[in-house]
């Protein structure tokens, strides 16, 4: 591969992982955005569906016996698993599973929790059973715009964007790497960090005694185009990168030539 061909891969390696790391960034937004949009109390599910349920106790209740359950629906059944501590705020909550019977008709339907002849007097927790007809159905309803036309989780599209991202800027490291080496062997170094101090602009790039390279010695700059962007004095230097001074306005990306 030659420098043309390394410059050209590693701009598309560029491109695909900036057009990766976009669409992770959106399908999380998307994730976020349907969260919002979907109330607390709604519960999406199919005819023959088995869905987890949590809830707040709103009233004190020592165990699952205490606790009861009335809904709209003859095909909507709760039963409680298990009483447990909120993971956030520490409160008292429950835990069950909701079977919706087959052959439910499709639309909403309400489900209320509260405690058996409780102490204290407390409205009941209310939840809202949105049943659908089928897949297809649900889907096309999903605030998410990835389940919706993509029939997939948010979160799932972006965790699996992910390695796209990690292993196309790992291409444009390799491919830079390779540039470096093909620059270095005709004497030339890309610029990859300028600071400017005292009026002057102090350059780094890969070049160093290796190649030849002494304090004091003059290096020609080009711009990114091929110009002739000026000179710059070599300040310091290592075995395979220097810095040089210069009062040439300069930016990464311009290249060092030796001699």
């Amino acid at each position: 591969m030659d420098l043309t061909q390394a410059a050209r891969w590693r701009n598309y390696a560029g491109k695909a992982g900036a057009l990766f790391a976009l669409l992770a960034m959106l399908s999380v937004v998307d994730g976020l955005v349907a969260q919002f949009r979907e109330p607390a109390d709604l519960i999406q599910a199919l005819p023959e569906d088995q869905v987890a349920v949590n809830g707040t106790l709103r009233q004190e209740v020592r165990s699952l016996q205490d606790l009861t359950c009335t809904s709209d629906s003859p095909h909507l059944s709760l039963v409680f698993d298990a009483l447990h501590r909120g993971y956030f705020l520490g409160s008292d909550m429950w835990r069950g599973h909701l079977t919706v019977a087959p052959g439910t008709p499709p639309g909403e339907y309400r489900l209320r929790v509260a405690a058996r002849n409780p102490a204290t007097p407390a409205p009941p927790q209310t939840f809202r059973i949105r049943v659908y007809a089928d897949p297809t159905s649900r889907q096309q309803a999903a605030k998410s715009l990835w389940r919706r036309y993509g029939g997939v989780s948010p979160w799932l599209a972006a965790a699996a964007l992910v390695p796209g991202v990690l292993l196309s800027f790992a291409g444009v490291f390799l491919l830079s790497q390779q540039m470096e080496a093909l620059l270095a062997r005709a004497g030339r170094a890309e610029v990859y960090r300028v600071v400017k101090k005292d009026g002057e602009y102090l350059i780094a790039f890969g070049l160093g005694t290796a190649h030849g390279l002494k304090v004091g010695a003059n290096v020609t700059l080009l711009d990114p185009e091929g110009l002739p962007a000026g000179q710059a004095t070599v300040a310091e230097v290592a075995d395979r990168d220097a810095a040089a001074a210069t009062s040439q306005e300069i930016r990464p990306g311009y290249l060092v030539v030796l001699g």
